[in-house]
């Protein structure tokens, strides 16, 4: 975008939690990086919950607490609001955790209800799928959990079906077959990387499948696990109990530039896991990648791999701890421990992170004690 497009001349006014106007005047709009300067008052794109715009008068609803008006933009309200909503529902995108490590392939388009059509504008991702509204939070599919991609002639549509359901997109125009074809490609591309992996074709990206669904369960664990973690592997599988251990693989999106324990033979910025049922709890162990810790969560099987194959496994935010886990201003994962429901509910579900090393055993012990 040019930069005329991110100016524009406006009378602010910003009202505090109670309504009380406690800055205004005439000032140059500015729209920066990570949010909107107008005067005294900067406004980061994570902390804007809301963002309406219509009469010529754009509002915008301030977390924790405040709201930003700006008027008399004249005839740049058109060009201005239209870049203040890409660049603010970009920034949510990364701050809600659905981004991607490459650009997606964007189509305009419409979820579909029962009575209405709400616009979304659609990012295709190699790894999943995510819906931007035009005014509301992101949200992703990851094409892991995707059973189905359709196409729906009545009307004109892509049906996105997944085990939790279905979402229709519509209002796609002529690219509703381009849509329909390369989240197709995509999914199945997974599906060959993952057939070639371990022979079989019932894995998919992030999720989990029993032991007794796989042929040489055992002998998969074992290819897959890097020798430092070989004997930490043995020692969960042989404390299941009320359930099946899961092996699993996802294609990582916030690979570690240090402490990666890879495999020669598994793809760049994948990683293999296990999940691992211990009566109530389940545990996640990453096999080979990332030097995560071992997760202990409060919370049945079912539930913790759903809501990791939504964050993609990101690790950065579940790993938070004390002052770090504060959606404070100024902690960049504000927006996520704010709004991001599965990331909620694993780090309200997480009963320990224990670290790789010589208490680790004890640790565990402790943990599922």
């Amino acid at each position: 975008m040019s930069g005329e497009s991110r100016r524009a001349q406006a009378a602010f006014a910003f009202q505090d939690g109670g309504g009380v106007i406690t800055a205004s005047g005439q000032t140059e709009a500015v729209i920066e990086d990570g949010g909107l300067a107008a005067g005294p008052i900067t406004v980061a794109f994570l902390d804007a919950d809301t963002l309406s715009a219509e009469d010529y008068r754009i509002e915008i609803e301030c977390w924790p607490a405040g709201r930003l008006v700006l008027t008399q933009l004249g005839r740049q309200f058109d060009t201005f609001t239209a870049e203040l909503q890409r660049a603010r529902n970009q920034a949510r995108v990364a701050g809600l955790l659905a981004h991607g490590v490459a650009m997606p392939t964007v189509f305009p388009a419409a979820v579909l209800g029962l009575s209405s059509a709400r616009p979304v504008e659609c990012q295709l991702y190699d790894t999943h799928i995510t819906l931007v509204p035009r005014d509301g939070d992101p949200w992703q599919i990851p094409l892991g959990t995707l059973t189905g991609v359709e196409v729906g002639d009545e009307p004109p549509a892509v049906h996105l079906v997944t085990a939790q359901g279905r979402t229709v997109l519509g209002l796609l125009g002529r690219r509703r077959d381009e849509f329909h074809r390369e989240a197709s490609e995509r999914s199945h591309a997974q599906a060959r990387v993952l057939e070639s992996l371990t022979g079989t074709a019932i894995f998919a990206d992030g999720q989990g499948v029993e032991r007794s669904r796989v042929s040489g369960f055992d002998a998969l664990v074992e290819r897959w696990t890097v020798p430092d973690r070989a004997a930490g592997a043995a020692t969960l599988i042989a404390a299941a109990r009320g359930g099946e251990p899961r092996l699993g693989f996802v294609q990582l999106l916030d690979p570690e530039a240090e402490g990666m324990q890879e495999l020669p033979a598994l793809p760049e910025h994948w990683a293999s896991f296990l999940l691992i049922p211990v009566g109530p709890l389940t545990v996640l162990e990453i096999l080979a990648g990332p030097a995560a810790a071992t997760y202990v969560f409060g919370a049945d099987i079912e539930s913790v791999n759903r809501d990791l194959q939504l964050l993609h496994f990101r690790r950065g935010a579940l790993a938070l701890r004390g002052k770090e886990a504060e959606p404070a201003p100024g902690n960049g994962y504000r927006l996520a421990l704010r709004r991001l429901e599965p990331l909620k509910r694993l780090r309200a579900a997480t009963r320990a992170r224990i670290v790789h090393g010589d208490g680790w055993a004890t640790g565990l012990a402790k943990a599922l004690g």
